[in-house]
């Protein structure tokens, strides 16, 4: 059994002050970040985040970078100084994983990027996320290269799996997870409603199979990292609510990893509790 301690990412507290959000998820008993870069300094200047995650009990444990709509335009809109500007902080930050995006259609110099693996760093993985299709009137359109997981295996140095974008692309995570296991280095969990919406919903209020992929991670030769990505916008005004939830899908995970251990053998025992074959008054001798 892999012991797997879930870090929880920042990227859905997009709308709340850093702290704050280091905060919530510290109260819920997190132990460790996946930090998203966005517009905020805090997130981007690697002695003010180290301080910030210190005084909470925390720790950074991957990186996102900013490549969503969100924050797209900070450190610039191309791609590779956007990773080369995050290596770097994920060296400051002793962090392994630096998590992208795939290129555009029209960007040939990053996919070329991706593709020289040799000439990638060692210290930091540089992780490409799955990510989905737009759909319009039900047509699948375009948005990202390589959207079927065989695809990203073949041209990325390391993969990141996200559970709720595979399952808006309409793909079996079951079947995902073992085609990226070679690379894989990252996993995003959270459920997915079976809509055309990004959901990130807690682990059992969607349609994916999370517990049995689990056990699946549990199984493999995986020896990756796992983060918690869950919506948080409808717990705007309820803080305590978060904080449940926070740390339910935590324990969820955490118990998905614990050893079970056969029932132990030994003399079969009465409706009583008492072990058959024995004088009445009298137990089985205990370690």
């Amino acid at each position: 059994m892999k012991n797997i301690d879930p870090q929880c990412s920042t990227g859905p507290f997009w709308a709340y002050d850093f702290e704050r959000a280091l905060d919530l998820i510290a109260e819920a008993g997190f132990t460790s970040i996946e930090l998203m870069i966005t517009r905020d300094p805090r997130t981007q200047e690697p002695e003010a985040c180290l301080e910030l995650v210190a005084q909470r009990g925390l720790r950074v444990a991957a990186v996102h970078g900013p490549f969503l709509m969100l924050n797209r335009s900070v450190w610039g809109l191309r791609a590779e100084p956007k990773v080369e500007r995050g290596i770097e902080l994920c060296r400051a930050l002793d962090v392994a994983t630096y998590v992208v995006h795939p290129p555009y259609p029209l960007e040939g110099s990053f996919a070329r990027w991706l593709a020289r693996t040799p000439t990638h760093p060692q210290d930091v993985k540089v992780a490409v996320e799955t990510m989905y299709p737009k759909w319009a009137a039900g047509r699948r359109l375009q948005a990202y290269r390589w959207l079927k997981p065989h695809e990203l295996v073949a041209h990325s140095p390391w993969v990141v799996m996200d559970t709720s974008h595979l399952s808006l692309a309409r793909e079996d995570i079951l079947e995902a997870f073992e085609v990226l296991l070679p690379r894989l280095v990252h996993i995003h969990l959270s459920d997915q409603a079976g809509d055309n919406k990004d959901g990130h919903l807690s682990i059992g209020d969607g349609i994916l199979p999370l517990d049995r992929l689990l056990e699946e991670v549990s199984r493999s030769a995986y020896s990756g990292t796992m983060a918690l990505e869950l919506s948080v916008s409808r717990y705007s005004e309820q803080p305590r609510e978060l904080v449940r939830m926070l740390r339910a899908n935590r324990e969820r995970v955490i118990s998905a990893f614990e050893p079970r251990f056969p029932p132990a053998e030994g003399l079969p025992r009465t409706p009583s509790g008492q072990a058959e074959g024995l004088p009445s008054g009298q137990e089985g001798e205990s370690a």
